[in-house]
């Protein structure tokens, strides 16, 4: 399994409709993309403005094809108005987990 982690800090003041562009774009969007596992949006307890998005699929190439796929293209530019600049992204291969996930 890969995860596909995005941290990132939104506007100040803009994490209630940060949460409902993921719930009602992001999510929908993939959803039936071929090998997502799951997805999973953490907010900071210390920093309300920073959170961290998990995206899981079920190998590299799935998630490696979600990355160039016109979904993610959309989902980037219709969320850059709610990002402060602040942000990264990387990939890692799951090596442990006790989560299951149903698919």
């Amino acid at each position: 399994m890969y995860a596909r982690v995005l941290w990132g800090k939104v506007k100040m003041g803009m994490w209630d409709e940060f949460q409902r562009y993921y719930d009602e774009k992001v999510v929908p969007s993939t959803a039936s993309m071929k090998g997502i596992k799951g997805r999973r949006l953490l907010r900071s307890l210390e920093n309300p403005e920073e959170g961290i998005s998990i995206s899981l699929w079920e190998t590299r190439e799935d998630m490696e094809n979600y990355v160039k796929s016109p979904q993610r293209q959309e989902i980037a530019r219709d969320g850059e108005k709610l990002y402060s600049g602040d942000y990264w992204v990387k990939h890692f291969e799951v090596k442990s987990s006790d989560v299951e996930l149903a698919r």
